[in-house]
């Protein structure tokens, strides 16, 4: 692999095979791949951009994002999301809601896209 030419390698870390888990430990294995999959390159914008497709909307192609960072924040976003998620039939299976019943997702410290975003998609799954 490292003896290919920049755009070739490239466009094989852009795959749609390649998972964020396999772009993580290419970009462990060398200097040269660790460049390829640097974190404001095409390699985690096009992981991003097959993970949320919605969500490019949000980011302008002239700002200077790092785009593994934005990866890993949407990500712990959808695990944080799915866990109140789960915790709502047992804190809200009365007919009362309590006024502050809402307040871990206000805290969450991530882009509101990023929780409704998630919320969506567990709508939207099969099964539920």
């Amino acid at each position: 692999l490292t003896d290919l030419p920049g755009e070739l390698l490239e466009l094989i870390l852009c795959c749609d095979v390649l998972g964020a888990t396999d772009i993580g430990r290419v970009s462990c294995t060398c200097r040269r791949l660790r460049e390829a999959c640097q974190p404001r390159g095409k390699v985690w914008r096009q992981r991003f951009r097959l993970r949320w497709p919605t969500l490019l909307k949000y980011y302008s192609h002239t700002d200077g994002i790092s785009w593994l960072e934005e990866y890993k924040a949407r990500h712990n976003a959808g695990l944080e999301a799915q866990r109140i998620v789960a915790s709502f039939s047992k804190r809200f299976f009365s007919e009362h809601v309590p006024c502050d019943g809402f307040s871990d997702i206000e805290t969450l410290g991530c882009p509101s896209h990023f929780f409704e975003d998630e919320l969506m998609c567990i709508l939207n799954m099969e099964g539920r």
